[in-house]
């Protein structure tokens, strides 16, 4: 009820003012009743559809994770039917259809480079094919810049996404096909200041756009059995220096790195020591990374090719104070140049041979001693390397190679007097740089690394261990037809629950008391939720085109019951995975480009999973039936507090207005009253007859 605006008092007098006029507005203020009603039923409805939306939601968060793979899934076992029992574990496992190089790609196709003040003139138009479908014109409607025209392709839905790149030519339209697989190219027919646009590969017109990215159709493993066997692991390589005292400085010189086919990294330490050293060459895009490793008295630095693989090897290069961490690929020293027939004189000077912290002076005496005696020497020495002699076609170099294959020390030779010239030293190999290396059905692959992508079509092979001669190892592919039946339950929940959740917002109860009206829920009477029911109920129903025999759900065993919710026979489900796998994922993810499979649709239907994913989205988007529905509600209920705000001002008024009118008469009869009682006081005195 309206109350007063609270200017206005009641006065005192024979009348009850207050009480007058409260009964009088609250007579008034019945007007509101109906009102308030409507605003209530507003809100009611209002937050029924919000719980609508929110299991609408959950629904759609429930589509979501299934995808073509969920109803298509493959599955990888590896067994051993060999006599080996060195393995107590698999030496590699499986992902089936896991690497990118299977899966479904749409195309792009990029413009030449513009300004970005080239303008576009209204009035030219661009024509847009996708696949087997129409062409979408699209024609400006005023001048406009690149942006304007990616704008207005977006706009006019033409089955590609319009965006704009950036580079040193300039700027780029790249348009990307909405939908993947060979079946989905692009074709552009341009006229006018768009003419550049244009593309058609079979038109013998050039063109100035170009492909960036080719349609691909998805790829699936091919099922059956693969015979596996690894004789070696890939690794990166792993060098380390000979020991430091915790007080070695370098102070002269130049230190470069560089791995594999990369670009030679300069490295600059910005302090002289081996920790300086170290983080100077993690700070590098050397490709690979310091650590320094005590060995109780000395540091020894500790250099790790990041990438394995036999390509992916170090060469260290070092002068001055750098060069005891120099490093051949091959593992190998090699002196500076010899003169050939250069000789030298023991007699004031010697060489020193150290490997792995063993020193061991050669022995050599008398002058005129050879590049080949110093070689024999060194042999004779037996100290952890053969020495040999190369030459680079003018001087001769003095070779040595490290004992034994894999590991090896860091060697050192250090000469005085004549010798000097032969001093210099690499770093040791603590694990060289391999491929992997295996064989599938008895043909050799190798690999840079332990995950194997490109021996098997969607099949990655990850590699741990080496096997054996007594091995057997067997990789199966097949259809997980586990998977497979675990989604279709998913499926089935994810629809009941939604529809549990629905009947609850909608429920009516007939009561059970005679000449008594039942109850009914919120929602219970909205056309627009029944709608939402049908347009699900007729998708779960519908029929997909090229399944080979599967058509509908029920073709699979999933089927209404009597009180709405779907059921699952599982042994219709079983034996639809066994003689028709692909047709189950086709029935739920083809669409009307591309199979599940990521081949060509050529039947124009979309899959059941599909159908549905596009109309929850639809009803939850902006502008869809909920969202509009909504606004409505609230538009009314904003209509009906503006006329209760309207009644409310007018019965504050009329308030006022009884309240003065009460408060006059109460003035003018309490007047009356005084007049009253005064002729009566007059009327007493006068003389009595006699």
């Amino acid at each position: 009820m309206a109350t007063s605006t609270g200017t206005i008092t009641t006065s005192a007098g024979p009348l009850d003012v207050a009480t007058l006029v409260s009964k009088l507005m609250s007579a008034e203020s019945s007007v509101l009743t109906p009102l308030t009603q409507q605003a209530s039923s507003y809100n009611s409805l209002i937050s029924a559809y919000g719980s609508l939306k929110s299991a609408i939601s959950t629904y759609q968060s429930a589509l979501t994770g299934l995808t073509a793979a969920s109803f298509s899934a493959q599955k990888a076992a590896v067994s051993n039917s060999g006599t080996g029992t060195t393995l107590t574990t698999d030496p590699f496992t499986a992902d089936v259809n896991t690497d990118d190089s299977t899966k479904v790609l749409a195309q792009k196709i990029q413009s030449a480079g513009f300004s970005s003040s080239q303008i576009f003139n209204a009035g030219d138009s661009v024509a847009i094919k996708v696949g087997t479908n129409p062409p979408t014109f699209v024609t400006l409607q005023a001048n406009a810049t690149l942006a304007g025209v990616r704008d207005a392709i977006n706009a006019a839905k033409a089955g590609v996404t319009a965006s704009i790149t950036t580079d040193g030519t300039g700027d780029h339209l790249v348009l990307e096909s909405n939908t993947a697989g060979t079946a989905n190219t692009i074709k552009v027919q341009a006229n006018n200041s768009l003419a550049s646009l244009a593309y058609d590969p079979s038109s013998a017109t050039s063109s100035t756009v170009t492909q960036i990215q080719a349609p691909r159709d998805a790829t699936v493993a091919a099922s059956g059995n693969y015979t596996v066997s690894v004789s070696q692991l890939a690794q990166a390589q792993k060098i380390t220096s000979a020991g430091f005292s915790s007080t070695a400085t370098f102070n002269s010189g130049i230190l470069a790195i560089k791995t594999g086919n990369g670009s030679t990294a300069i490295i600059k330490p910005t302090t002289n020591t081996l920790a300086g050293v170290r983080d100077a060459i993690n700070a590098s895009d050397a490709g690979v990374s310091a650590t320094i490793v005590s060995d109780g008295t000395n540091a020894h630095l500790v250099i790790a090719a990041k990438d394995s693989g036999a390509s992916n090897s170090i060469r260290v290069t070092g002068t001055g104070d750098y060069s005891s961490l120099s490093f051949d690929p091959s593992g190998k020293y090699t002196s500076p140049n010899v003169a050939t027939g250069q000789t030298f004189d023991a007699t004031a000077g010697g060489l020193t041979l150290n490997v792995g912290g063993t020193a061991t002076t050669i022995a050599l005496s008398g002058a005129g001693q050879t590049l080949q005696n110093i070689r024999d020497a060194i042999n004779t020495a037996n100290a952890g390397v053969t020495a040999s002699i190369t030459n680079d076609g003018t001087n001769d170099h003095l070779v040595l190679t490290p004992s034994g294959s894999g590991a090896t020390s860091p060697v050192s030779l250090t000469g005085t007097g004549d010798f000097a010239t032969l001093t210099g030293s690499t770093m040791g190999q603590l694990q060289a740089a391999q491929d992997a290396k295996l064989s599938i059905d008895g043909v050799s692959v190798t690999s840079p690394t332990n995950k194997v992508t490109d021996a098997i079509s969607g099949v990655t092979l990850n590699l741990s261990k080496v096997t054996t001669a007594s091995d057997n190892f067997t990789l199966n592919i097949s259809n997980d037809t586990s998977g497979v039946s675990s989604t279709a339950n998913t499926f089935v929940s994810a629809y009941n629950a939604l529809e549990k959740a629905i009947t609850g917002l909608t429920q009516q109860t007939p009561s059970t008391t005679l000449g008594q009206a039942g109850s009914s829920s919120p929602l219970a009477s909205e056309s627009s939720v029944q709608s939402i029911m049908t347009q699900l109920r007729n998708a779960l129903l519908g029929s997909v085109a090229g399944g080979n025999g599967i058509s509908s759900l029920t073709d699979i065993g999933i089927g209404f019951q009597k009180d709405g919710t779907l059921a699952l026979d599982a042994a219709k489900l079983t034996t639809a995975t066994t003689n028709n796998f692909a047709g189950i994922a086709n029935l739920f993810t083809s669409t009307s480009g591309t199979n599940a499979d990521g081949t060509a649709n050529t039947t124009g239907t979309n899959g059941i999973l599909t159908n549905l994913q596009t109309l929850v989205n639809g009803f939850l988007a902006d502008g869809g039936i909920i969202d509009t529905k909504t606004k409505g509600l609230q538009a009314s209920l904003k209509i009906n507090s503006d006329r209760q705000t309207v009644i409310n001002t007018r019965l504050s008024n009329m308030q006022d207005q009884y309240t003065n009118q009460f408060n006059a008469l109460n003035v003018t009869l309490a007047s009356m009253a005084s007049t009253q009682s005064y002729l009566t006081q007059q009327l007493a005195n006068l003389p009595k007859a006699s």
